[in-house]
């Protein structure tokens, strides 16, 4: 018998083409522009469809490869070669002169200073959000400026006439809170005020003024009159010194670290001696007077109070010693002293051994390991730069004032009181809060300590000169201020923190600071 005949089934189906490659050829080139050399392969292609079988996917796939290695389909050269001759041959037929390249076009970036910065690509803002150097409109958190009180909060001002409801100090305080529009507008006229008043201005502009403070167009222009001229007439003009021979006393509250800077301000104070060496004068009076050539010659009184949170001790440090003679300085609401403040977290890991603090003051340097060392020495420093320091003044410094009792025989890092600062007459030690009936209990503990600290900084240097003139610490009378508040039963706990006795006056409470400094202690680790 015949063998059956029958066709073989496979179980993998029969590939198909997807519908757009399979496409007519006006299709594709509506869709892809494409060369002469892909629309003759894609004819072709069509043709063949037509004729015979459709074209699997393999054949697409070569076609395409094919299409792209053609020559037609290469892409133009950016750049156009033109052709060149030599110089004499040029000259010869009177070509042009071939052109220079143009430069490579380069992104320059350059800060609000106009300074270029690095090349490369930007830093990202998550890294300029916490810098302290980042615009104010790169910075995630600023912190609200805190405003001097009074506009006698510095020694050194005269007494004023009817007080600040007089119309000389009404109309200085209109300028101050005019002065962004003051500062322009009277450019000419505000260094020929009397000293007293411009120095009088200077303490209104940092109570009542603007936010960054006076600015360093300003201060200049309290100082000097602008002159239009060459160079050399205004080094004339700075050498002279006369306009601002008896300006003592400057107050920038609020202004250094913000508008003015450490660096700005030492251009000002400091005593710059311009006569070369084949110089000679006639008579030794006339050298004197050459080197007292500062804008401000015979500054005695500054304020550096309320500053921004990243002052900078180091660049402190460099101006003191621009200024020796000073002898009434504000530095209320500094940071603790450090020269590493941006380290504080930070430590150094060995392979070999144990890992060590990077800076010199760590997170818990003073809350848990009471180590005030970087903070006295750095005391000691500026104690040895401003030997004649008369007045002191350290409201809201009572964090660190444990580093003005660092001195001992043993570890002589901090203030040596018996040799530095012998003039030294009064500290203020306040804690620079205002409480209310409806303080919280942290805020009447933070005050109390504020108390604690500035009595024991009494009590420590009333040791150390005891053979010598007493330095007053000037602290808070709670008694004065606080006393009347907190008068029913459910503020209790807040009259006992503040030291209050429910009945008898404070005067009867022990007045032993340990003692008093072991309760608050208590306390504070009671209600955290």
């Amino acid at each position: 018998m015949p063998k059956k005949r029958f066709q073989a089934q496979y179980s993998k189906p029969q590939s198909t083409v997807h519908p757009s490659l399979a496409s007519g050829p006006s299709a594709s080139f509506r869709k892809y522009p494409a060369t002469p050399t892909m629309q003759r392969q894609l004819l072709a292609a069509n043709t063949f469809s037509e004729n015979n079988a459709a074209p699997s996917v393999n054949d697409l796939i070569s076609n395409l490869r094919s299409s792209q290695l053609s020559p037609d389909n290469q892409r133009p050269a950016s750049t156009v070669i033109t052709p060149t001759l030599p110089p004499a041959l040029r000259q010869l037929l009177a070509h042009p002169e071939t052109p220079a390249p143009t430069p490579r076009a380069r992104n320059r970036r350059f800060d609000e200073n106009g300074r270029r910065l690095p090349s490369g690509p930007p830093a990202p803002r998550s890294w300029l959000s916490g810098s302290r150097h980042a615009p104010e409109s790169m910075k995630t958190y600023t912190a609200d400026r805190l405003y001097p009180h009074d506009v006698e909060h510095l020694p050194g001002l005269a007494d004023s006439d009817g007080g600040e409801m007089g119309l000389r100090d009404m109309c200085l305080r209109q300028m101050a809170r005019n002065w962004d529009f003051i500062k322009v507008y009277e450019i000419n006229n505000l260094a020929d005020m009397p000293t007293s008043l411009r120095i009088r201005l200077m303490s209104y502009i940092a109570v009542y003024g603007p936010e960054e403070g006076i600015g360093l167009d300003g201060l200049k222009s309290l100082l000097m009159v602008p002159l239009e001229g060459d160079q050399e007439a205004e080094l004339e003009y700075r050498n002279l010194g006369e306009r601002n021979y008896e300006f003592y006393r400057l107050d920038l509250s609020g202004s250094v670290g913000r508008s003015i800077s450490f660096k700005q301000l030492g251009e000002l104070v400091r005593q710059e001696k311009t006569a070369g060496a084949d110089d000679t004068t006639e008579s030794w009076d006339e050298s004197i007077s050459r080197s007292l050539n500062a804008p401000i010659p015979h500054l005695t009184h500054l304020s550096l109070s309320h500053p921004p949170p990243n002052i900078s001790w180091t660049k402190f440090l460099a101006f003191s010693k621009l200024v020796p003679t000073l002898t009434h300085l504000s530095l209320a609401y500094w940071p603790p002293p450090s020269l590493t403040p941006n380290s504080i977290t930070a430590v150094m890991s060995p392979r070999n051994g144990m890992s060590i603090q990077y800076g010199g003051t760590s997170f818990y340097s003073f809350s848990l390991d009471n180590d005030f060392t970087e903070a006295a020495s750095i005391l000691k420093r500026l104690a040895t730069a401003l030997y004649g320091l008369v007045y002191l003044d350290l409201d809201a410094c009572c964090e660190w004032a444990p580093a003005l009792r660092q001195f001992t025989v043993n570890s002589p890092l901090g203030i040596d009181w018996r040799a530095q600062w012998p003039l030294l007459r009064t500290i203020t030690l306040r804690s620079g809060w205002e409480l209310e009936s409806d303080s919280s209990l942290r805020d009447i503990l933070s005050v109390r300590k504020a108390f604690v600290q500035a009595a024991a900084t009494q009590n420590y240097l009333r040791q150390q000169r005891h053979s010598q003139q007493w330095i007053d610490v000037v602290k808070e009378d709670l008694e004065a201020k606080y006393f009347h508040l907190w008068r029913s039963d459910e503020d209790f706990a807040k009259r006992r923190a503040m030291g209050f006795p429910s009945t008898t006056s404070l005067r009867s409470v022990r007045t032993n600071w340990q003692d008093i400094d072991a309760e608050v202690a208590a306390m504070i680790e009671m209600n955290t």
